[in-house]
């Protein structure tokens, strides 16, 4: 009778066998359950202790490298985490929650040495730094909080530092750019916590401060004031960029900050057309340039290549914070000397804007030639379905308000009475 092949009775692991095996192949020893050894890619080779939990679910524990772990000390490993199992413990388990425990304390010494420094300076380069105005909100952070408190750790600011140290000082001086502070400040707090630079269960110090009550300005120039203003304007104390921007913005009714960054690509003067592709609403606006505003703008033509209000730093456009700075000094009384603007009832640059907007309403141009003129979006149904794009509209009514304001600067001429629509 053909003999019967016998199986081959599992060895025990030995050096000589670890060291001849081959990438990918594992072994388990049988002379202690559960020590298993595994050949990795590389040719190295690990020990590791599988075993059953008290759930059923069949784990594994990495024990070190063959090599700097010779197969005895894997033995007494194992053997150590089977007796750990044995006594109704999860060596897996439990380094899964040591390192838990130990990354939880790394990120609270983390979060506990982050300062506002380091809050604000992350905050600036990862937004405000994407955004077309956050120059002047990093500005006003790194002026008005980083010196008071930025050296402090983040998690220790108190509402009542950040009101009394901060706010509640700059809104005594200036209460719209105190707000700004506020609302960025909680950005910044906000950004961090997002990013898990501050535990999800902070609560941030901005929490209960107000800013400044926001009032809705309703003023615009009479033609009496626009006839002062603008006699007074070729000899004011503002430089070129400053009165003639401020004259771009009376005569298109654009904001000063499309003004100041407006570029000589996106002006067309022989059709007499601006394209505005940044705008508030994010919508390109087409503005209809009156022959007064192409003159001006020819007479800019070689001061730049790029820009039309070009900034003295190479390479950009004059900040709009320049304007509201000229117009704020020229109202400034020094002493026995008295303001050098002309208007006695205070005003903003971005009064000039609504004041083309009501100028354009006094001379009989309807409201939806207005909106277009403005660039503001009409969501109302009748907008929905009006797909006209008003452009030989406004072009006739820029130039009426454009004449309006020649008009009003010439001796001896009474300002234009209202008129109806047509």
């Amino acid at each position: 009778m053909p003999k019967k092949s016998r199986s081959k009775k599992p060895q025990p692991l030995t050096a000589t066998i670890i060291a001849y095996m081959k990438p990918g192949e594992e072994r388990a020893d049988v002379q202690c359950a559960g020590l298993r050894v595994r050949c990795l890619g590389s040719g190295g080779k690990v020990f590791f202790y599988r075993y059953r939990g008290r759930d059923g679910a069949l784990r594994q524990i990495r024990l070190g490298d063959f090599g700097p772990l010779t197969l005895a000390k894997a033995r007494d490993a194992a053997l150590r985490k089977r007796l750990e199992r044995d006594q109704g413990k999860d060596p897996q388990l439990e380094k899964r929650q040591q390192k838990a425990e130990a990354a939880r304390e790394r990120m609270a010494q983390r979060q506990a040495a982050y300062t506002i420094e380091d809050l604000v300076n992350e905050y600036i380069e990862e937004v405000l730094n994407n955004q077309k105005r956050g120059a002047e909100s990093a500005r006003i952070l790194r002026q008005d909080l980083l010196p008071v408190l930025g050296h402090r750790p983040a998690l220790q600011i108190t509402r009542r530092e950040l009101q009394d140290e901060v706010i509640r000082p700059k809104m005594a001086k200036a209460p719209r750019v105190a707000t700004q502070l506020l609302s960025r400040v909680r950005c910044a707090y906000a950004h961090a916590i997002e990013q898990g630079r501050l535990p999800d269960e902070f609560t941030s110090p901005t929490l209960g401060i107000k800013g400044a009550p926001q009032v809705r300005r309703r003023r615009a120039l009479t033609d009496l004031e626009l006839a002062t203003f603008m006699k007074w304007l070729p000899n004011s104390p503002y430089s070129r960029t400053v009165r003639e921007a401020l004259s771009l913005v009376l005569l298109t009714g654009c904001r000063s900050g499309e003004v100041v960054a407006a570029l000589w690509r996106d002006i067309d003067l022989d059709r007499g057309v601006w394209t505005i592709r940044e705008t508030k609403n994010g919508e390109p606006h087409d503005v209809m340039l009156p022959r007064q505003a192409i003159e001006l703008l020819k007479s800019r033509h070689g001061m730049d290549k790029v820009h039309v209000f070009p900034s003295p730093r190479a390479g950009r456009h004059v900040a709009q914070k320049v304007l509201g700075f000229a117009q704020y000094y020229a109202r400034q009384s020094d002493g026995d000397k008295p303001a050098q603007d002309p208007i006695e009832v205070p005003w903003t640059v971005h009064d000039l804007r609504r004041t083309v907007a009501t100028g354009l309403a006094k001379l009989g141009c309807s409201r939806v030639v207005q909106d277009r003129i403005l660039n503001h979006v009409d969501s109302s149904v009748s907008a929905i379905y009006d797909q006209h794009r008003y452009d030989t509209e406004a072009r006739v009514w820029l130039q009426k308000w454009a004449d309006h304001l020649q008009a009003l600067t010439a001796s001896n001429v009474v300002p234009l009475p209202a008129t109806r629509a047509a």
